[in-house]
């Protein structure tokens, strides 16, 4: 009879072990797919399908395709992750944002149309690209120390789309409606 050997740890598996018996075939797994997460994802893709699918097909399209998928995969995602994650800055911190979106769009309109109105857009972009890249570390530390969670990843980009798309529409129109 021939025993499998213990697969080795790595970056991307955890650390297995098999128990002391005499087939040896038995190693103990943290499962990577179960019914529920692929339940979950298939609800997910389901409903961005039908969100895409309901947004408007004039000139704005373009933009608010993004902006409607993102802002669903922000609530959907975000959901699960204050569920899954209360305590944990990841959580909280695109919540935090959507405040600080608003006091942004609220200090713009105090603007006059023009350039000054446009270099404020281009403001709201490069914030907005800061908030991105500080997403994006948290994402590389997070997976460093507790392992790599796609719904929070999926919930800080579409978060970050979010923010972008606002800042995109903002620049489109710091000219005014001409």
């Amino acid at each position: 009879m021939e025993v499998e050997p213990k697969p080795d740890a790595g970056p991307d598996r955890p650390t297995e072990s098999a128990p002391e018996a005499d087939d040896g075939s038995a190693i103990n797994r943290k499962p990577r797919f179960t019914i529920g997460k692929i339940m979950f994802w298939t609800a997910v893709c389901a409903g961005g399908l039908v969100v895409v699918g309901a947004t408007d097909a004039n000139e704005l399209s373009v933009v608010m395709i993004p902006f409607n998928l993102a802002a669903y995969l922000a609530v959907i995602c975000g959901l699960t992750t204050i569920i899954r994650f209360p305590a944990s800055l990841d959580s909280w911190l695109p919540l935090a944002a959507i405040p600080a979106v608003i006091l942004l769009i609220y200090l713009g309109t105090f603007i006059e149309l023009g350039d000054d109105r446009e270099a404020f857009c281009v403001l709201f972009l490069v914030i907005g690209l800061g908030y991105g890249f500080y997403l994006l570390v948290r994402n590389i530390q997070r997976a460093m120390r507790t392992g790599f969670s796609l719904v929070v990843a999926v919930y800080h980009l579409a978060s970050w789309v979010g923010w972008m798309v606002i800042g995109l529409l903002l620049f489109i129109f710091s000219h005014g409606w001409d």
